[in-house]
């Protein structure tokens, strides 16, 4: 791939000379090649070239209307050039090392010979250009430099298969990409339809264990920062979340609560931002209003789909709510226990099994009684009250617990994910519950 570096245009000039790798790209042609001009002598012809087509649209209101949309995709196939050339040409100049001759990384130095460019295109150029030198992106390359594949959708693609590789035999790893490369070309499908096949690849190549390692590895970054804006009057919060607590808050940005709500007066007057925000809003007030009393309205719901081998922990694999947010075995089965999760477990050939109720949920007068019974939460030496607990079912159930009083205790939601993490049992007697160490 860094072999000849051919302008894509026709120019009244001979072809660029083949470059060998640490040859010089200007200055004159490389010991024994055909003599020619420069790289950017013929870039430069190009670009003559195309200031033809000034003039013509400066004088727009002359164009015919038939000949106005065939103009845009000219650019576009004009702009798709442009882009293959310059991954092409910072391919090269990385493969060479010119980026450590200036002490900077690759980014920054593509960001200084490419301004025009937003910080968003300089990563997604410098993704590919660095990936293309890899064993077993050569498809990628080859995809890219022949316009099959935009720059952008290989940087998705790259940065999905880089989450599998590590894990991945190198055999397994080439049949994955033949299998994502596809659907990265075929501009039919979405990016997110690329992160559901990515997905799906990590469920079968890490075990459990790996899974819920790399979803801690997530909650760790999770986070609120708060800053003021202009006179301090206003606050902005800015919310780091994993793909558990972004189910939920997602959950809320998108039920009911936030659609528009016209009224007598007319149309609603709110914009998008603020129906979420509100949204966002009456939820945390729902939960903070009745601190003295037992859950009188329902958690956010969850639709989960997951296969029946998977939540059992017969097999590895993942669960994926609606929205695309991809959760661990184990944080399913805790969810089971708290939301108003849905799960649809799915057989074999992904035919619905079961499609839970949240009826499964304690009752308020179960939660009254086990605030009554525990009095706060029950792993050993926490003392959060029970307005701020989970009642969290003994005998998970996913394996078949009952939402019965003896099978169910309060956990707050930092030991609820603990006591699921490590399978922790308890037993419950008239005087309280008992947890047994791992």
């Amino acid at each position: 791939m860094f072999g000849v570096l051919k302008a894509e245009a026709q120019v009244d000039a001979a072809p660029v000379a083949d470059a060998a790798p640490g040859a010089p790209m200007s200055g004159g042609p490389p010991v024994g090649a055909v003599a020619g001009p420069t790289l950017p002598e013929a870039l430069a012809r190009v670009r003559t070239a195309m200031s033809a087509a000034e003039p013509v649209a400066a004088e727009g209101h002359r164009v015919p209307n038939g000949d106005l949309s065939p103009a845009l995709g000219e650019i576009n196939q004009a702009h798709a050039q442009l882009e293959r050339l310059t991954v092409t040409v910072l391919a090269e100049a990385l493969h060479r090392g010119l980026h450590t001759d200036t002490g900077l990384s690759a980014y920054d130095w593509a960001s200084a010979r490419c301004p025009w460019l937003s910080r968003a295109q300089v990563g997604d150029l410098v993704t590919v250009a660095t990936s293309m030198q890899d064993a077993g992106h050569e498809p990628v390359g080859e995809a890219v430099t022949s316009g099959r594949l935009p720059v952008r959708r290989a940087a998705r693609l790259l940065r999905c298969l880089q989450q599998v590789k590590a894990v991945t035999p190198q055999e397994t790893y080439a049949e994955y990409v033949d299998t994502l490369l596809p659907v990265a070309a075929d501009l039919r499908h979405r990016d997110a339809d690329l992160k559901r096949l990515t997905d799906h690849l990590l469920g079968l190549a890490l075990s459990e264990s790996e899974h819920e390692a790399r979803a801690q590895s997530q909650r760790d970054l999770r986070g609120v920062h708060e800053s003021s804006l202009a006179d301090g009057s206003l606050t902005r919060f800015i919310i780091t979340a994993e793909p558990e607590g972004a189910a939920f808050i997602r959950s809320v940005l998108t039920s009911p609560l936030a659609a528009p709500s016209p009224d007598a007066d007319g149309p609603d007057p709110r914009s998008a931002t603020q129906r979420r925000y509100d949204a966002l809003v009456t939820m945390l007030g729902r939960g903070v209003a009745a601190p003295d009393g037992a859950p009188s309205t329902a958690k956010a719901r969850i639709l989960v789909t997951m296969p029946f081998d998977v939540l059992t922990g017969q097999l590895t694999g993942l669960g994926e709510t609606l929205t695309g947010e991809v959760l661990s075995p184990a944080t399913v089965r805790r969810l089971a226990c708290t939301a108003q999760i849905i799960p649809a477990v799915l057989g074999s050939h992904g035919e619905v099994l079961d499609l839970g109720r949240t009826t499964r949920l304690a009752t308020p007068a179960q939660h009254l009684l086990l605030w009554r019974r525990d009095r706060h939460c029950t792993y050993p030496g926490c003392t959060v009250p029970p307005p701020w607990c989970d009642a969290h079912h003994l005998t998970w159930y996913s394996r078949g617990g009952r939402t019965d009083i003896t099978n169910m205790a309060l956990l707050c939601g930092r030991h609820h994910t603990l006591v699921h993490h490590h399978d922790l049992t308890a037993t419950t007697s008239p005087d309280g519950v008992h947890w047994q160490r791992p």
